[in-house]
C-alpha cells in the first residue's frame, strides 16, 4: 500500500463520507482565483483564524472560571442569569467553530491542488485546512468533555433561541462534528502530513508571511491538546454523544453530518468569494433616501465582523452623510445653530466645526473613497473605527436602515462624536467599558448614548460569556418591540434583504425587517 504524505492526504478527505456534490462553477472556488488574489485571500483567512482561536482561547479561560457552574448536579435547575451564562457562552463558541469550518471546507481541495505546479495554492490550502481543523477538535474536545452526559444542560444548548440564532439540536449536531472518528481519524493524518510540510511552506514562500508561523505552532498545540482529549476521554465521549450522533443523521444540517462535508453551510456558499447579494446599484439606489444620523445594521454571510455575538444582524453602521447632507438636514435647525454658536470660534455649519476641530480627519472625511464615491459611514472594522463609502459599508449581503426619532441637534453631536471616536481600534474583546478601543456597535452605542444634553437612543447592554456588550441584533430587537408604540425610538427607512438562491436581493418591507433578528443565525437555508 502506497505510504506518500498525498494518499494520505487522499484518505483524509474521503474517510468515512461519500464524494462531496460536484463543486460550483469554478469561478466560484478559491482555487480558480489568480495566484497573486488567492495568496491574498488566504492572508485575510489567516487572519480570521487567528482571531477565531484567540477567541476559544478566551473562552476556555471564562469556561475555567465557570466550571463549577457546568459540573453541577443536574437535579439542581438553572436560574435565568445561569442560563444565559451558559447560552451566551455557547452562541459565542458556536461562533468560532463554525467560523473555522467555513475556513477548512473554503480550503479542502487543496489535496487537488499539485505540490510541484500550484504549490502556493497547496500549502496554504493544507496550513488553513488543518490549523482550522486542529483548533476545531482542541477546542471543541475540551468542551464536549465539560458538556456531554449532563442532561439539563443537553437540553438547554439543545434547544432552539431565537435571541441567540441557534436552531434546535445545534449541540447535538456540535457533537456530531467534533466527535466523530472520521473527523478526529482526519486530524491526525494531516499533523503526520504536517511533519513533512516545513520544506512545502519554505518554497511556497509562506514562511516569511505574517501570522504563518505562529499558526504552525499552534496547530501543534492544539494537536496535542485533541491527542491528550481522546487519549484520556476519548471513549467516554464517544460512547455518550452516539446515541444523539444517530439520531440526528438524517436531520437538516446545521452543523455538519458524515454524508458530505459540504452539507453543514453550503458549498456554494461557502465558496462564494467577493461577491455580495445586493448589487451595487442597489445600495447606491438607497442613498437618496438616508439622512445623517441613520443606523445601519449589516450582514454578510460565513463573514462575520461580530463574530461571538448572538444574533442574525453581526454589524451596525452610523450613517453620517456628506457636508451636503448636513447642510440640508442639520445646518438649519434652530437648535443645531444655538448649539455651533456656543462653540469656541462660533462655527456657522456642522462641517466648519469638524474641520477645524479634526482637521486631519476631516481631509480622509473628504477625500473619495478608492471606488470614487463619497465617504458617509463611520463603522468600526478589523481595522478601527474607519471612515467608508457605500460601496464598503452597504454593498453586503443583507442592510437594513433605522432612522433615530431624535431632533437635528441629537444626530448632530452624534455625528460630532463618531468624528472623536475615528481612528480608534477595533475592540476584540466587546468591553464596553472602555474608551480605548471600540467595537461596531461601540460606536453606534456610544454616539447615541442618553446624557444631559442629548436624548439619545436608550438601548440596554446584554451579557455575553461574562460580558456586558451590546450585539448589533438588539438594534433590531429594539425595533421590533417598540414598532406599535407612539414613543418608538427607531423607524423604518429601508430593508435590502439577500437571495442565497438567486445569488440577488430583493428590497423587504417593515414586517420583514421586524422578523429578521429571530432568524437563525448560521442557517444554511436562508430564503
Amino acid at each position: 500500500m502506497p505510504s506518500t504524505p498525498l494518499f494520505l492526504l487522499s484518505s483524509w478527505l474521503v474517510l468515512a463520507t461519500p464524494a462531496p456534490a460536484p463543486s460550483p462553477a469554478p469561478v466560484t472556488s478559491v482555487y480558480a482565483l489568480e495566484e497573486s488574489a488567492f495568496v491574498a485571500q488566504a492572508q485575510r483567512d489567516l487572519e480570521i483564524l487567528q482571531r477565531d482561536a484567540q477567541g476559544l482561547l478566551a473562552l476556555r479561560a471564562h469556561l475555567d472560571q465557570t466550571r463549577a457552574l457546568y459540573l453541577r448536579a443536574q437535579d439542581i435547575p438553572y436560574s435565568p442569569d445561569e442560563k444565559r451564562a451558559l447560552l451566551t457562552t455557547w452562541a459565542a463558541f458556536s461562533d468560532h467553530f463554525m467560523s473555522l469550518e467555513r475556513i477548512r471546507q473554503r480550503y479542502w481541495d487543496f489535496v487537488k491542488q499539485s505540490a510541484l505546479t500550484r504549490r502556493p495554492q497547496h500549502a496554504w490550502g493544507f496550513l488553513l485546512t488543518h490549523g482550522a481543523l486542529s483548533a476545531e477538535l482542541a477546542h471543541g474536545l475540551a468542551f464536549a468533555e465539560l458538556t456531554t452526559g449532563r442532561a439539563q444542560l443537553e437540553v438547554l444548548l439543545d434547544e432552539p433561541s431565537e435571541e441567540y440564532g441557534l436552531p434546535a439540536r445545534t449541540f447535538a449536531r456540535f457533537k456530531e462534528k467534533a466527535l466523530h472518528v472520521s473527523t478526529t481519524t482526519q486530524l491526525l493524518t494531516g499533523d503526520t502530513y504536517a511533519e513533512r510540510s516545513r520544506l512545502l511552506f519554505k518554497k511556497a514562500g509562506l514562511l516569511d508571511r505574517p501570522g504563518v508561523e505562529q499558526v504552525m505552532q499552534e496547530s501543534r498545540r492544539n494537536v496535542q491538546a485533541a491527542r491528550s482529549q481522546l487519549s484520556s476521554r476519548g471513549v467516554t465521549l464517544f460512547a455518550k454523544a452516539g446515541v444523539d450522533v444517530l439520531k440526528d443523521a438524517t436531520a437538516q444540517a446545521i452543523f455538519p453530518t458524515q454524508r458530505t462535508v459540504a452539507e453543514w453551510m453550503g458549498d456554494t456558499k461557502v465558496k462564494r468569494i467577493g461577491r455580495p447579494l445586493i448589487r451595487r446599484e442597489q445600495a447606491l439606489a438607497l442613498l437618496p433616501r438616508m439622512q445623517p444620523g441613520d443606523i445601519l445594521v449589516a450582514r454578510q454571510n460565513w463573514y462575520l465582523s461580530n463574530i461571538g455575538l448572538p444574533g442574525f444582524w453581526p454589524h451596525a453602521e452610523l450613517y453620517v452623510g456628506t457636508p451636503q447632507d448636513w447642510a440640508t438636514h442639520l445646518d438649519g435647525d434652530a437648535g443645531v445653530r444655538a448649539w455651533l454658536q456656543g462653540l469656541p470660534g462660533a462655527p456657522p455649519t456642522l462641517a466648519a466645526y469638524l474641520a477645524r476641530e479634526y482637521p486631519a480627519k476631516w481631509s480622509t472625511f473628504t477625500a473619495p473613497d478608492s471606488h470614487g464615491d463619497a465617504v458617509r459611514i463611520i463603522e468600526s472594522i478589523s481595522e478601527g473605527v474607519s471612515f467608508t463609502g457605500p460601496e464598503h459599508g452597504m454593498h453586503v449581503d443583507y442592510l437594513g436602515v433605522m432612522r433615530p426619532r431624535l431632533s437635528p441637534l441629537d444626530k448632530a453631536r452624534a455625528i460630532a462624536r463618531a468624528f472623536q471616536l475615528q481612528g480608534l481600534p477595533y475592540d476584540f474583546n466587546f468591553d464596553f467599558f472602555s474608551d480605548a478601543s471600540l467595537v461596531c456597535t461601540e460606536l453606534v452605542y456610544k454616539a447615541y448614548a442618553p446624557a444631559q444634553a442629548q436624548t439619545g437612543v436608550r438601548i440596554g447592554l446584554v451579557d455575553v460569556a461574562g460580558r456586558r456588550t451590546l450585539p448589533a441584533n438588539e438594534f433590531v430587537r429594539l425595533f421590533d418591540a417598540e414598532y406599535d408604540q407612539s414613543d418608538r425610538q427607531l423607524d423604518f427607512v429601508a430593508f435590502l434583504e439577500g437571495r442565497e438562491q438567486e445569488q440577488d436581493a430583493v428590497e423587504g418591507d417593515a414586517a420583514a425587517f421586524r422578523r429578521s433578528w429571530r432568524r437563525v443565525k448560521w442557517d444554511i437555508a436562508q430564503q
